[in-house]
């Protein structure tokens, strides 16, 4: 590959004073030098990625201090240049920006996916102390993967896997809207390839005739425009694959029943045009109930600002229409590198830049986070899911991840209200911590003197910053531990009394206590009893019950060995009069080792792997079971899925449960920690048939992991 360097750098150099073109050329000239003999995997010049990522900061506008940095962005990781040559040939601050690259060039996944958590603290440092790093290293990886195609497979889907996870959500909470589309949809490409083309190739069939309707919408809206007076820029955009895709996901639909597949877009030049123009649109078009939202008045975290509200058009279909100033669309699309223009230049101080104070939070978490897997999981959900707005009861505004709690409201004001928090008054009615905030919600937190953090209380809340402040209150709390051996010590000596120690009873009472009042483990049922909370009494009595109970002699008549019961089960003994039913917790089918436990209400019959069978100690309530031969008859059985989010196989479940004559009871699926999830009750007719369904599952594409539960 030729290259005119000549014509290269004066591009480079154009538009600035000779001040900075001199910075640009000296940082150029190094490049040259230093990279001189290297080659890129496609057989380019490296120096070739030195000068696209440069241009990539040239049409963000970047200053040129940045250009140069951007030049000599791999000066220290690829050649035998040091951090002080690069001050004495150039500049500090070009030097400081190289040297903030090469934290952030480590790689943030490992082979197998665990995450360098060292890594990506170094990464949000360097952010913290100069924004444009960040840029930098942004451009790098969209111009790497443009020039993906020439990595081998495994190469290539690393990359784009480390794009989807941190770069392209990172460009999405600074604004950068149009480097985080590019990263996705060359991501998803790489990733997903038969979704991608499905997408494209569907999208091309009706394309003219989707043109057709929004070029007509469009020139009807500059019409209106015209005819109030009203300076404004009218276009028409389609929506970026992986944004389609995932919305099919989210909403479980296929690409057919999504309508809005392209959205109208009007720029004009003043706020109070903007809401002048939403009130000519909603005048003329039926409006959408719902789909108004007001990012001018509220922005979003990322600084993005504009009126969005869905109309239907002549047709009937529904169209997204956005509105904004030029400025406003400028930081729609370039995000924190349009606001460095506003600013003058002037380098951000994240304590005071509130659209950029999350930064200082994320560094916050790494004190008590160990393992980077739990980091990046937190790191996601408090940075790039959906946001909510909700308002202190002064009206200040206060910004959320979807799904985040009043707990998590509370630890945001200051952690001593957190740690005290017993509920809240949303809009003036009582509720629990454990309340899901809503959009435009007015939250003022109840405190209590003798509430504190518990474990159950890392299930409720959602931030990260919440869940940091907890487990440091778990981890250093005195008070706790001293509550927890207090409570444990009170509980036996009751127990004591009658003969029975904590020790000796067995897990299954352990276990039905802790459900009964909602615990998760044995320190946090001491705990409550330590801090007052709960009485000795009252549980010391309740497991008094429960071991009467498991001690209570089964009603029985003398009857024949081996009888067959109603149904399919052989009783081996003398009970089978008495009636049986299938544990919900294990749900045996036909092929399963079985085994029964008498109850008060009959013979519970379990799978002999079923961990409720085994922490029975009573021997006297089992009793032997079999199966009958030639079952007719079809079982219940739960199962749980987890697979990629991107990937929807609602459709290929169903399918397959038609092929293999499969009844299904039950489908819901969720997302957690990334994840997609399917909790799945089906019908089967043995044990093989079941084996036989689960195979053909784990063989989905799309499928980590498929197990029986119970």
């Amino acid at each position: 590959m030729e290259i005119n360097y000549d014509k290269e750098l004066k591009e480079l150099k154009s538009d600035f004073n000779t001040e900075s073109q001199e910075l640009i050329e000296k940082a150029f000239l190094i490049a040259l030098k230093g990279h001189k003999g290297q080659k890129r995997k496609s057989g380019d010049p490296y120096i070739t990625h030195c000068i696209e990522v440069a241009k990539i900061l040239k049409q963000l506008k970047m200053d040129a201090v940045t250009i140069a940095a951007g030049i000599l962005h791999d000066i220290l990781e690829d050649t035998d240049y040091k951090v002080e040559m690069i001050k004495n040939e150039i500049n500090e601050e070009v030097a400081f920006l190289i040297e903030g690259l090469t934290y952030v060039t480590a790689k943030v996944f490992k082979t197998k996916g665990q995450v360098f958590s060292e890594a990506l603290r170094k990464m949000f440092l360097a952010m913290s102390k100069d924004i444009r790093v960040v840029i930098i290293k942004l451009a790098d990886r969209l111009h790497n993967l443009r020039t993906v195609q020439f990595l081998d497979e495994e190469r290539q889907k690393q990359i784009a896997y480390e794009t989807l996870n941190i770069y392209a959500p990172l460009a999405h909470r600074f604004g950068m809207q149009r480097i985080k589309s590019e990263m996705e949809d060359i991501s998803f490409k790489i990733l997903y390839p038969e979704q991608y083309n499905h997408i494209r190739e569907s999208i091309n069939v009706n394309k003219e005739s989707r043109e057709k309707e929004i070029n007509d919408l469009i020139k009807e809206i500059n019409e209106l425009l015209i005819k109030n007076g009203i300076n404004g820029k009218v276009s028409g955009r389609a929506k970026h694959f992986y944004s389609i895709y995932q919305k099919m996901v989210r909403e479980n639909k296929t690409l057919d029943s999504i309508y809005d597949l392209n959205a109208i877009r009007i720029i004009t030049d003043t706020v109070s045009n903007c809401y002048a123009i939403l009130g000519i649109i909603h005048s003329v078009f039926k409006p959408i109930p719902g789909r108004f939202k007001d990012y001018i008045a509220m922005p979003k975290s990322n600084m993005y600002q504009s009126l969005h509200t869905t109309i239907l058009n002549k047709e009937g279909k529904p169209v997204e229409i956005q509105i904004r100033t030029f400025e406003m669309d400028k930081i729609a699309e370039e995000g924190i590198a349009a606001h460095w223009i506003y600013k003058e230049q002037k380098k951000f101080d994240f304590k005071i830049d509130n659209y950029f104070s999350w930064v200082k939070q994320i560094l916050e978490l790494f004190g008590n986070l160990k393992e980077g897997e739990e980091f990046i999981k937190e790191l996601k959900l408090d940075l790039f899911d959906e946001e909510i707005f909700v308002f202190t009861p002064k009206g200040d505004v206060k910004e959320f991840i979807k799904g985040a709690t009043v707990l998590d409201f509370a630890y945001s004001i200051h952690s001593d209200l957190g740690d005290k928090c017993a509920g809240a008054k949303i809009n003036g009615k009582w509720v629990s911590f454990k309340y899901e905030l809503q959009n435009g919600d007015i939250v003022e937190i109840l405190t209590s003197s003798t509430q504190h953090p518990s474990l159950d209380w890392l299930k409720i809340a959602k931030t990260a910053k919440a869940k940091n402040r907890i487990r440091h209150w778990l981890k250093t709390s005195e008070n706790l531990k001293n509550n927890i051996e207090n409570g444990k010590n009170l509980l036996n000596e009751k127990l004591l009394k009658h003969n029975i120690s904590l020790d000796d009873i067995s897990d299954e009472v352990i276990n039905e206590i802790l459900n009964n009042y909602n615990f998760t483990k044995k320190d946090d049922l001491f705990a409550s009893i330590g801090f007052g909370e709960i009485s000795e009494n009252r549980i010391a009595n309740n497991i008094l019950r429960l071991l009467k109970e498991s001690k209570s002699e089964p009603l029985s008549q003398p009857v024949k060995k081996d009888k067959k019961l109603k149904g399919d089960i052989i009783i081996q003994g003398d009970l089978s009069n008495i009636e049986y039913r299938f544990a919900r917790c294990c749900n045996p089918v036909p092929g399963d080792e079985i085994s029964g436990i008498v109850t008060k209400r009959g013979i519970s019959i379990h799978r002999k792997n079923c961990e409720n069978l085994k922490i029975n100690k009573i021997a006297s309530s089992f009793v032997e079971v079999d199966w009958i031969e030639n079952i007719k008859n079809y079982y219940l059985s739960k199962l749980k899925i987890s697979a990629f989010k991107e990937k929807n196989i609602f459709n290929d479940i169903n399918e397959i449960c038609k092929k293999e004559n499969i009844y299904i009871n039950s489908l819901n699926s969720y997302v957690e920690n990334g994840n997609l999830f399917y909790d799945l009750e089906i019908k089967v007719k043995n044990l093989n048939h079941l084996k036989e369904f689960l195979e053909k599952i784990k063989n989905l594409n799309g499928v980590k992991e498929v197990k029986r539960t119970g």
